[in-house]
């Protein structure tokens, strides 16, 4: 069991799914049940133009080309826009900004998302599932780093001028399974003199697996017990407080 975090620093979660290419159109089924959660649909277009082999010139001028159009990807958004899915034609991603209240509801609105897919994605091909999660901590003064977070870069003696921001990237292969973690760390100092201190992590399952729904659940259940291990590894008890 994780530490139940009154006050949890996620300010943004993601779930998303790779598979094997389907015609964009495969999804117009859908659309119905999308728009009945997702009301607000946002179309992505494509345009490509083949100029016939003519040249440019410069100026004001005709040209002998022709367009070919197409639809690139779907956003469907909630009324608030703080939910949203995007589709494309090999990637299923739900986003939420909502106040995070916990993994269960978390899975919850995921499990919303996915059922509405499942007809679609019935024994297509799950080429990667994810899950990110973006912690954003906010501090008054950040002169002693180390006393918030267990990992960081350093420099033998005084910064060569005052550091205003600084950021990282680490990757994490997990041995003896398909699965990698992405953990981004970066600090800033906002107009308001305050700090902020983004903590993203995205853990990766690259196992290939026919969609199905449990199977599904079952992978982002462990990828949630290696992003928990990152996040309370690379915190200290001193911010852990700051959460509850």
């Amino acid at each position: 069991m994780w530490p139940n975090l009154v006050n949890p620093p996620v300010k943004i979660a993601l779930f998303q799914l790779k598979f094997s290419k389907i015609s964009m159109s495969t999804f117009d089924v859908i659309d119905h049940l999308l728009k009945n959660k997702f009301p607000i649909r946002k179309d992505n277009i494509e345009v490509g133009i083949n100029l016939n082999n003519s040249q440019i010139p410069l100026g004001k001028a005709k040209l002998d080309a022709m367009s070919d159009a197409r639809i690139k990807s779907y956003i469907y958004l909630t009324t608030n826009q703080k939910e949203r899915v995007e589709i494309l034609e090999d990637t299923f991603t739900y986003v939420t900004e909502l106040p995070y209240l916990g993994w269960v509801d978390f899975v919850q609105h995921v499990d919303e998302a996915l059922t509405i897919m499942t007809d679609v994605l019935n024994n297509v091909e799950i080429k990667r599932t994810s899950i990110r999660f973006v912690n954003r901590f906010l501090f008054d003064e950040f002169e002693s780093p180390e006393a918030y977070f267990t990992t960081m870069i350093s420099k033998q003696g005084d910064p060569l001028f005052p550091l205003s921001q600084y950021g990282f990237r680490i990757q994490y292969d997990i041995p003896q399974t398909n699965i990698y973690a992405i953990v981004n760390q970066s600090v800033e100092n906002d107009p308001t003199n305050k700090y902020i201190y983004l903590l993203d992590i995205d853990v990766l399952d690259r196992q290939s697996i026919l969609f199905e729904k449990e199977t599904v659940f079952s992978i982002i259940e462990h990828l949630r017990e290696i992003k928990n291990q990152i996040f309370f590894d690379s915190i200290t008890e001193k911010t852990r407080k700051l959460c509850d």
